[in-house]
């Protein structure tokens, strides 16, 4: 047999050398960038995040009263709605600033409430609220109170702040 021949045979071949595999470490400086970017928008929203908390702390404060006051007046009394009705005040105090609110009562109050939030006050619960507010001696209704604790209710939870009051 002819050496060439020898020499090219498959028995004479050795396993194919490869490099070393291609580390992920150290990246390239391009994914620093990317990171540092990441970070940079993680601490924004974290940020952002934690301005919208506490900006939105008298809502929790104000709905933990108004569950104290569903829970500890069975009776639906008199004095209790007109403090559900103070708390609804104070919310807007809060919310819109004391110089905005304060100039506001009765119609003009109901309607502040119903143009920033989705409260919607009829006229005849408009007159039993000021009967209740104005009238020495008033009976206080089951039905009455509840509308009330549906109204601040959802005063407190839907209520939309607004620069130009």
């Amino acid at each position: 047999m002819n050496q060439t021949i020898k020499d090219a045979s498959l028995d004479n071949l050795h396993d194919i050398i490869l490099p070393d595999a291609v580390s992920f470490f150290p990246p390239a400086p391009g994914w620093y960038i990317v990171a540092l970017l990441l970070l940079a928008l993680l601490f924004h929203f974290v940020i952002q995040g934690y301005k919208h908390y506490k900006k939105s702390q008298y809502k929790r404060e104000a709905l933990q009263e108004l569950a104290f006051y569903k829970e500890n007046d069975k009776d639906k009394s008199k004095k209790n709605a007109i403090e559900l009705l103070g708390l609804a005040k104070r919310v807007g105090i809060v919310a819109f600033g004391r110089e905005n609110i304060a100039k506001f009562s009765e119609d003009s109050w109901w309607d502040f409430m119903e143009k920033h939030s989705k409260v919607k006050i009829n006229t005849e619960l408009r007159q039993e609220i000021t009967r209740l507010l104005y009238e020495e001696v008033y009976t206080m209704n089951s039905a009455l109170h509840d509308n009330i604790i549906h109204l601040v209710t959802l005063w407190i939870k839907t209520h939309k702040m607004d620069n130009h009051v």
